[in-house]
């Protein structure tokens, strides 16, 4: 049981963000996050990456993560351990698939609908006893198309240049050349998912009448995630 649990995306509104407070909490990172943190030498207790498209492309990477043990537990997703890196994947103890909780009888990933890994990691915390969930950096703001991006005939999208200014992601170099990934689909399924995981929420709270509480702090003009859960500004967090 945690009091406090930390959930970090990846968003611009972090642009300005000093990460040493994430230092003595515990907290979840996502996806290629992982390239800030090398920088900073400051990882989170939990990853979570459950776009299959990410996850393969960069499954060596967060291989190299949980073999250097800079993480306590991995989420991710299961069409990883049908790769090149899957034996080695089932040596660890500390990996968790998205799909692995969605078939667990009672578990609220069952009815998450749509999904993305900012949704996942919240849920994630959740079902790992948090008791106060506080979301950081998930803008729900994405520019769909960036110039240095270019789209394959699978429908996914790959970055030809590794961009300048990103305006997705709190750093520039978020993506980098040769990156392949989904759309982000905002409004199709991140919207979606996010709408899914407040009623999952609230739901599991009377089922197991719990009062566990989620704090959104992100943007004051962003309004995409406004009705989700109690609203507070970044500056209120320090």
């Amino acid at each position: 049981m945690t009091d406090n649990f930390y959930v970090v995306g990846n968003g611009k509104s972090l642009e300005n963000f000093d990460f040493n407070f994430l230092k003595d909490k515990t907290w979840v990172g996502c996806c290629l996050g992982f390239r800030d943190w090398e920088r900073t030498n400051i990882y989170p207790d939990h990853y979570v990456c459950v776009d299959s498209v990410v996850c393969n492309h960069h499954r060596h990477k967060i291989l190299e993560m949980i073999k250097e043990k800079k993480c306590k537990t991995f989420f991710i997703c299961a069409s990883l351990f049908n790769t090149d890196i899957g034996e080695e994947l089932k040596k660890y103890k500390n990996i968790f698939s998205i799909q692995q909780f969605i078939i667990s009888k009672e578990n609220p990933f069952r009815y998450l609908a749509d999904y993305c890994s900012g949704t996942s990691a919240v849920l994630y915390a959740y079902c790992s006893g948090a008791q106060n969930i506080h979301i950081l950096g998930m803008d729900c703001q994405y520019v769909e198309f960036i110039p240095e991006c270019i789209k394959l005939n699978d429908g996914t999208l790959k970055i030809i240049e590794t961009p300048k200014e990103n305006p997705n992601y709190y750093f520039n170099d978020y993506q980098r050349l040769g990156d392949i990934y989904n759309p982000p689909n905002t409004d199709r399924v991140h919207k979606n998912s996010w709408w899914d995981l407040r009623n999952i929420i609230l739901l599991f709270n009377i089922l197991r009448d719990a009062k566990i509480q989620v704090y959104n702090y992100n943007l004051e003009s962003n309004k995409n995630l406004e009705p989700f859960f109690q609203k507070k500004l970044l500056n209120e967090l320090i």
